[in-house]
């Protein structure tokens, strides 16, 4: 009889343990989502780090927009008004991030230290880092030829502030989160991977900075990139064996969170995108001699390794992406517009920029009119969630 009753005593507690996470990733507030203003419209108090993530996909889509095979000069000219549009919003997100702050101080150090599991905001302050990255790269794409030397000297000096910003932060930000946090894995999401998403955007930037560089300022540039791609890519190895671990013991994240599962395709996807892009730029990167060697001779070689490398890992980030994909579709319609939206766009640009690089390396048609659909499929549905996520503001029905 004792027995029976502890047993039933342990199923309510699995029960209401259930039906708390389940109410935590589907609760906007826990996920500690912008609320409804009364008004329909955002205040200042709803401008969290969460926000930067528009600015993320909205810059990616720029630099895919250029590097994308086939391109013509109507597809320029659109990437160029999307990196506009890009420098607007952050802007904007700047402003009215610091007049939050303004407001109420405390939420200054709230924003980026907080030991309450709960609040889910210092993981996205990596979205500001990266957002800052792909404006680099765009200065570079679209900027460096339209201007003069001077924006190639300004962006060597902006990768060098950049890069001990974001390494400073990775250091302070997970050591923060290791001693401050007692986390259940049961509560992780894939947002858990943020705080060093900075770094691994650093190799895929350092490639195309390098290209304008004279070989001195090159060849640090390089090395930097290699070194930073693979403390990101060492660290998501971690990140992701404890995110394995919780989709085989746990249930997989509320259907209306669930778009947040595309943020797994990006650390692989961009670390392609960088080994292959690297490579490429070896013959710029590489210091003269090289290993006693003129640099050009190794850099073929190590680019052959980067192709190989780049291949082998390339399958990994499309499963994650196919993967999300069928468990998005199975609740399509319980979906709701809300901050993970952006999920669709910033992650899969990885996987596009890295299936460009693959195409590039193989010189295939297939694989280049393939990339030319997915650079089609990102920007229709970037014009989708932009237009979804500001009805949704004006509605006030923001989730």
């Amino acid at each position: 009889m004792r027995g029976s009753t502890a047993s039933a005593e342990d199923g309510d507690i699995t029960e209401r343990r259930t039906s708390i996470r389940r109410t935590s990733e589907s609760s906007p507030e826990s996920n500690n989502e912008p609320k409804r203003s009364d008004y329909g419209f955002l205040s200042f108090r709803d401008f969290t780090w969460h926000q930067f993530t528009g600015t993320m996909s909205t810059g990616s889509l720029a630099v895919v927009l250029f590097q994308t095979p086939y391109k013509f000069s109507g597809l320029v000219t659109a990437g160029k008004v999307i990196f506009i549009i890009d420098l607007v919003f952050f802007a904007i997100l700047c402003v009215c991030t610091a007049l939050r702050f303004y407001i109420n101080p405390k939420l200054i150090v709230k924003s980026v230290y907080d030991s309450h599991q709960s609040h889910d905001e210092p993981f996205y302050l990596g979205a500001f880092g990266v957002s800052t990255a792909l404006i680099l790269q765009n200065m570079s794409l679209y900027g460096i030829p339209a201007t003069g030397p001077w924006l190639v000297k300004t962006c060597e000096v902006l990768f060098w502030i950049y890069f001990a910003c974001v390494l400073l932060a990775a250091v302070l930000q997970y050591q923060t989160l290791f001693v401050t946090r007692n986390f259940d894995l049961d509560s992780m999401t894939p947002a858990w991977l943020l705080p060093i998403y900075p770094l691994l955007v650093t190799g895929p930037m350092a490639a195309i900075i390098v290209q304008h560089q004279p070989h001195a300022s090159a060849s640090p540039i390089w090395i930097c990139g290699v070194t930073a791609q693979g403390l990101g890519w060492m660290v998501t190895i971690l990140m992701y064996g404890m995110w394995a671990i919780r989709l085989l013991t746990s249930e997989v994240p509320a259907p209306p969170m669930r778009p947040s599962m595309y943020v797994a395709v990006g650390p692989t996807a961009y670390t392609v995108t960088a080994i292959m892009a690297l490579g490429s730029a070896a013959s710029k990167g590489l210091p003269d001699p090289f290993l006693g060697e003129p640099p050009q001779a190794a850099a073929r070689t190590l680019y052959v390794v980067a192709v190989v490398a780049g291949t082998f890992l390339w399958l990994f980030a499309f499963w994650f992406f196919a993967l999300t994909t069928v468990l998005v579709a199975l609740h399509g319609k319980q979906l709701t517009p809300n901050y993970t939206w952006w999920s669709f766009i910033f992650p899969n640009a990885g996987l596009t920029l890295a299936t460009i690089q693959i195409g590039k390396a193989y010189d295939s048609p297939a694989v280049n009119y393939l990339c030319s659909v997915m650079t089609a499929a990102l920007f229709l549905g970037w014009l989708f969630v932009s237009a979804s996520l500001l009805n949704a503001v004006r509605k006030g029905r923001l989730g």
